[in-house]
């Protein structure tokens, strides 16, 4: 595998999403590739072919990992929100993903957080690919074979399942991530 793409697909990674990615330099052999720690006992996995994502609290963070055939690629943390309305959403960054190596072809991921009244989570990407998402103790995430579209990666729709029904919003309206650095750059 090589270690120039895989740190490129991580620098994508924590753009799209504003995660802030933990990874291990790489030994001066040439040979060697970067090694990061798997995560163990995840809240909630979600894979696509050879590509996984993996989500679980720790403290006030949200800690994700993405593997790709067992060998976790990525991972990092983002702040957990402790104030959602039961029927709130909220989305950590846009779409982004891995694209691996060996075969070319490209996966999308995402997560966020989910009020105590919603059931379920679907993401529709901005090429229309729609992946229902696995939803544990308000934490949601999904992954997805992407396709060859480039619309696949950046805003997206978030439909939401409540007892009173389905609602749809936009990544821009619900992204947290994007929320956040708004209001550090106006701070």
């Amino acid at each position: 595998m090589n270690t120039r793409r895989i740190i490129a697909a991580m620098s994508a990674l924590t753009l799209a999403t504003g995660l802030a990615v933990v990874t291990t330099a790489a030994s001066a052999a040439p040979s060697a590739e970067p090694t990061l720690p798997a995560m163990d006992a995840p809240l909630l996995s979600q894979s696509a072919g050879p590509y996984t994502g993996k989500w679980k609290v720790a403290g006030g963070s949200l800690e994700e990992s993405f593997e790709l055939d067992g060998a976790t690629i990525a991972n990092g943390t983002t702040a957990l929100r402790g104030d959602l309305a039961a029927d709130q959403v909220v989305s950590f960054g846009y779409v982004a993903g891995f694209g691996d190596p060996a075969t070319g072809a490209e996966y999308a991921q995402l997560s966020g957080q989910a009020g105590s009244d919603i059931t379920g989570v679907s993401v529709v990407s901005a090429s229309g690919v729609r992946t229902a998402a696995s939803l544990v103790d308000g934490v949601w995430g999904a992954v997805w074979p992407a396709g060859d579209s480039t619309d696949e990666f950046g805003a997206a729709r978030i439909e939401v399942s409540t007892p009173a029904g389905t609602t749809t919003v936009s990544t821009d309206d619900v992204d947290v991530i994007a929320a956040d650095q708004r209001a550090a750059d106006q701070g």
